[in-house]
């Protein structure tokens, strides 16, 4: 290998399955112009499935393999025989692994920092002495060990930078912060606003939570909130949509059957394929975000760029990314919730505030900006291992 202006990347997807990840990466891909890079084109390796959601391109070559489409023991083999086997049949110059964990040999590697979960002992605890707390702590370790085996990582957030620095020694490590983008099919100029007096029952102010159902998420917390809300006569409805985790069931059926046994003001939906999420922002009135652990919080982005009022946690990374758009709660704690919501819901000016104030932060995200900067910092790290050498 030798230091040139046709840099080829290799990608290592393998741990890309569904989510966030698939929306970064293949965002990410759509959105390049190798023209403006030292980097010529790209092989990418992962499942059958991953692969069909990332975009078709000219310099973009996906393969994958049948370990690839197994389970995770396979791809970890995947990983430990065949990756950097492909990697020097490919000449590729460097390696991008977004999901984090490697075992590969092969040189320069960049990884980055998607999953706050296992770096936040607070979370952590939540899921009690179970098979997803011994994952978690199983993450921590190989994604630590994978970090501190990296010549470069790329954060979303300068809070998970932080959090990270907490268990991973960076001052060897090239390190940068690449937010997320936002597609414009979210953004949407914020409207009107009227007095909660103009809503009914048969008219209710809408209320949406979109976000996967997890202990960290605290949609119990939502319901409470929003029942006592109801019953003080606010003519208001939650809809909850995202995947429903096994280990959050219990509580989130406890809160919906004591404070909502009838289906009267609370639906929970089904998880919405990603092209069409954004007309579920465009149709609300009012997004929540009660998430206590989040590396970026995607969500809490195209809500701002809907153009609706956000009540939304102040853990983790969320005032870093909503700044003044929005008020805040302690998530853990439904009388907070409660007070945010009404002082939210009790003002149009407040929201047309807030709204404008969101959208107009939004509008720095860009996909093409979170491209350039990612492609910019893999030559940067592989330009940089030569002089190393």
């Amino acid at each position: 290998m030798s230091l040139n202006n046709e840099i080829i990347l290799g990608i290592d997807a393998s741990n890309i399955r569904h989510g966030g990840g698939i929306t970064h990466l293949s965002q990410l891909l759509a959105h390049t112009n190798p023209e403006e890079s030292k980097i010529k084109s790209v092989v990418v390796w992962s499942n059958e499935n991953t692969l069909r959601k990332l975009p078709n391109q000219p310099w973009l070559s996906k393969k994958t393999h049948r370990l690839l489409n197994g389970n995770f023991f396979q791809r970890i083999l995947w990983q430990a025989f065949n990756l950097k086997k492909e990697l020097n049949d490919e000449s590729c110059g460097i390696l991008f692994v977004p999901g984090a964990s490697f075992i590969t040999k092969f040189k320069p590697v960049v990884t980055m920092h998607q999953n706050l979960l296992p770096f936040e002992n607070t979370e952590i605890l939540r899921y009690g002495l179970s098979f997803f707390f011994i994952k978690l702590i199983l993450l921590r370790f190989t994604q630590s060990l994978s970090f501190k085996r990296s010549e470069g990582i790329i954060f979303l957030s300068e809070y998970s930078r932080n959090a990270l620095r907490k268990y991973v020694n960076l001052s060897s490590i090239e390190e940068m912060t690449i937010p997320h983008g936002i597609e414009k099919r979210f953004f949407k100029k914020p409207r009107e606003q009227f007095y909660i007096n103009h809503y009914s029952n048969q008219k209710p102010y809408k209320l949406i939570y979109v976000s996967s159902i997890d202990l960290y998420k605290h949609q119990w917390k939502v319901i409470e909130a929003v029942h006592d809300l109801r019953s003080s006569g606010y003519p208001i409805t939650l809809e909850l949509y995202g995947k429903l985790n096994d280990r959050a069931k219990i509580p989130l059926m406890n809160a919906m059957e004591r404070f909502d046994s009838n289906g009267e003001f609370i639906r929970l939906n089904q998880e919405v394929p990603f092209n069409e999420i954004h007309n579920i922002y465009h149709e609300a009135d009012l997004s929540i975000f009660a998430s206590s652990c989040e590396t970026f919080g995607q969500i809490v982005l195209e809500s701002m760029a809907s153009g609706i009022p956000i009540c939304c946690s102040r853990g983790s990374s969320m005032c870093e990314i909503l700044s003044g758009g929005a008020r805040y709660f302690d998530p853990m704690n439904s009388k907070e919730i409660k007070s945010c919501l009404k002082e939210v819901i009790d003002s149009p000016i407040l929201r047309s505030e807030l709204s404008s104030k969101s959208f107009s932060l939004a509008k720095r995200y860009d996909w093409e900006f979170t491209a350039k900067e990612s492609f910019r910092f893999f030559t940067k790290v592989y330009e940089n291992s030569f002089r190393v050498k």
